[in-house]
């Protein structure tokens, strides 16, 4: 049989199909990778159950896959039947045999029962009306509580239903497998043998050019430390009785880390852990804590707990180690600031003096309120500077095209395998640390912008649609890079790729919103509206920033009403809805300022699609009337030059922005605005009426809509009805 998956893609279909014993081939797949690169790894038992599997026929290796890649602990014989397997009962006699698939018994009665249906459990009770009190119309949880408490004392009473069911075990040996091939729990992070499938199908992104895996983890302790971290980690996601967070911190505390990774994450569950407990078992929340392993947000979240109980002498000489050794920057601005304010009473500390020092006030049209950067952006960009919304992605593209061959080709960490893109030396937290040299001579080949150009330029051809888990590829992913190199101190450059290499889990973030070039030079700009605050790996990259070289604002920003708005008033006809590969056939546009129409504009736009019979009815536009109008394309332009600096206003505006936003796309146009929809404004300043749609507000009003249904007509009874929403607001 073959496996037929339906994928859809730009609004096509398509069919693919996996073959019958796909299933098979990734188990296998699999247990070639466990043994080729991981047996010192794994415990004899793991060994064990590897040689029992090389027994086995084919058959039942394709019962133990389909078996594994079911979700339940319980699993109904009956239930596995697949055309690739010819006899199913004969497989799974002989997985039990082998001594690798198990019934349930006696101590499994309370999964057994939870496991099985309502009308099964209510059958199943039905036998027992006489000893067992329920109601039928009772919930499921009430009937299997039930169920468990008379059959707790005669579980053997269950016989029957165990033979007709198998364990699913997949936990005991084979999710240790998945997790060394994959660093991620199958369980819980990542369907494992979807991104098998996901593979086979072309839909998943994997390394080019692939050619060995790697074993993850170097000792049999780092696999299984990590291994049991992640397992803690999924119980603590899973939690939903806060009893059994006092179960699970003490063997939490207990576990052994191995290795960077694993001491990191059981930092992070410890510190989780502290969070639940400290309000009612403030003694062992505390140990927890004392069981982390240089973890910032430990010492951080300790000195403030202790500050609060009063232990002042303590926290004051804790302040100060950190000061005197930091293990971060971020701890050293945290200790800094507390024992400023706290012990030296000073309101305003180094850092703060540099936020301080750093702050610009921007007055921005409030309209731009859901869109702050935006409106920021085009503050700048209305006075004659370029501007980039860059964020984390420009310096995390600029890093990995620089270190391209140290992060994914000549490095001490490799990728372990075809799935992995995110570089394992930057997990480790050790870039810098594992290969300086290398690291200093590839920065010695950019000692001037052209040459750092050049590298980035180079690697990005070389290796454009490569997954690398740093930023996405795109056809604009080199304008800003071009833009930051050339209009940048090559010195600041180098000095933050080299901080970057040496503290990359600490920079890899934070990083401010905007880029902007004014006069060949480049500054950043981080965004606040009011109300909002710095975060503290904001504070890091910015500090960081400035000490390269970088000029870097706090652009905070106060609203106000501008008088001089500009509002572009646009209507569309198109083929039908936004959803399903609908187009646009008509645009028209009237722009308004101080009360006044100042541009129209219309033009009807051939969709390259069929223009649907009861469209042409509606709106008068047939295939013949665009059929030599211009494709969208060739109007984008001057669309974009009408719209610019202005409110792109729409009746139901949700519905035209969001046309030419997809056109814009395709047309790969950045396209952003403030938007204002005048049936919201509507409801607002005319409530109670009937109906808002155009058409009725017209009649209403008595708004000029001379032909409804066409782009330009409908574009200037909107504008008029803006009017007269802004007249009511006066």
């Amino acid at each position: 049989m073959l496996d037929t998956v339906f994928i859809y893609s730009h609004g096509n279909v398509m069919k693919k199909e996996l073959p019958a014993k796909y299933y098979l081939a990734h188990f296998r797949e699999l247990i070639e990778f466990v043994t080729s690169k991981c047996m010192h790894l794994l415990e004899p038992k793991h060994s064990e159950f590897i040689n029992k599997i090389n027994q086995l026929d084919e058959q039942s290796q394709c019962m133990l896959a389909r078996v594994y890649s079911r979700k339940p602990y319980l699993v109904q014989a009956q239930s596995l039947t697949y055309e690739e397997i010819i006899s199913p009962h004969q497989a799974i006699y002989t997985l039990k045999k082998a001594g690798i698939l198990f019934e349930p018994n006696e101590q499994h009665y309370s999964q057994l029962l939870a496991h099985l249906t309502k009308p099964a459990l209510l059958e199943l009770l039905s036998n027992y009306d006489e000893q067992i009190s329920y109601k039928k119309s009772a919930a499921k949880g009430a009937l299997v509580n039930s169920a468990r408490e008379f059959f707790k004392s005669c579980p053997h009473e269950l016989a029957p239903l165990y033979s007709q069911y198998v364990i699913n075990n997949r936990s005991d040996y084979y999710e240790y497998f998945e997790f060394l091939f994959a660093g991620k729990l199958s369980s819980g992070d990542v369907n494992h043998q979807n991104r098998f499938v996901m593979r086979d199908l072309g839909l998943t992104a994997t390394r080019e050019g692939h050619s060995e895996s790697l074993s993850r983890f170097e000792t049999k302790a780092e696999g299984q430390s990590n291994y049991l971290l992640n397992r803690y980690r999924l119980a603590f996601k899973n939690i939903t009785d806060e009893n059994d967070y006092v179960a699970l911190a003490p063997q939490v505390l207990v576990q052994a880390a191995y290795g960077a990774i694993a001491v990191a994450l059981k930092n992070k569950l410890l510190v989780q852990l502290f969070k639940q407990l400290k309000n009612t078992n403030s003694e062992l929340a505390f140990s927890l804590l004392e069981g982390c392993v240089d973890d910032s947000e430990a010492h951080e979240i300790q000195i403030r707990e202790q500050y609060r109980l009063g232990n002042k002498q303590w926290v004051k000489a804790r302040l100060e180690a950190i000061i005197e050794n930091p293990l971060t920057d971020d701890l050293l601005y945290f200790a800094d600031d507390f024992l400023m304010r706290k012990f030296n009473k000073q309101t305003r500390s180094r850092l703060s003096t540099m936020l301080a020092d750093t702050q610009c006030v921007l007055e921005i049209d409030e309209l731009y309120r859901g869109e702050v950067e935006q409106g920021v952006n085009d503050y700048y960009t209305g006075q004659g500077m370029q501007v980039f919304n860059t964020e984390n992605t420009l310096w995390q593209s600029l890093f990995g095209l620089v270190f391209w061959h140290e992060l994914f080709i000549d490095t001490p960490y490799p990728l372990c395998n075809e799935f992995d893109i995110y570089p394992q030396v930057l997990r480790l937290g050790n870039f810098y640390a594992a290969q300086p040299a290398q690291i200093n001579e590839r920065l010695a080949q950019c000692q001037t912008p052209q040459a750092l150009l050049k590298l980035v330029c180079k690697n990005a051809a070389q290796y454009f649609d490569q997954p690398n888990g740093l930023f996405k590829w795109h056809n604009e992913l080199l304008q800003p890079l071009e833009a930051l190199i050339l209009n940048s101190p090559i010195e600041a450059l180098i000095d933050h790729l080299t901080n970057m290499s040496k503290h990359y889990l600490q920079l890899k973030d934070g990083y401010p919103d905007l880029m902007v070039i004014h006069n060949g030079k480049v500054h950043f700009e981080e965004v606040k509206a009011p109300g909002d605050k710095l975060r503290r790996n904001q504070l890091t990259t910015i500090d960081n920033l400035k000490s390269s070289g970088f000029e870097v604002h706090i652009a905070v920003v106060k609203w106000f009403i501008d008088p001089n708005r500009i509002y572009s008033v646009v209507d569309l006809e198109t083929t039908g809805a936004l959803k399903g590969g609908n187009k646009i056939t008509e645009i028209g546009l009237v722009k308004v300022q101080h009360g006044k129409v100042i541009d129209t504009w219309t033009t009807l736009v051939n969709p390259q699609r069929h223009i649907p019979g009861f469209i042409t009815s509606l709106t008068g536009i047939s295939d013949s009337m665009v059929s030599n109008a211009p494709v969208f394309a060739d109007i984008v332009k001057p669309l974009m030059a009408k719209l610019a600096g202005s409110i792109f206003v729409a009746h139901n505006v949700n519905f035209d922005y969001g046309f030419i936003k997809k056109e814009c796309e395709m047309a790969k146009v950045p396209f952003k605005m403030p938007k204002l929809c005048t049936v919201v404004e509507s409801r607002k300043a005319f409530a109670g009426l009937k109906s808002y749609s155009l058409g009725n507000l017209s009649k209403h009003f008595n708004l000029n809509l001379t032909s409804h249904h066409r782009a330009l007509a409908d574009a200037t009874a909107t504008a008029q009805l803006l009017l007269l929403i802004q007249k009511s607001q006066s």
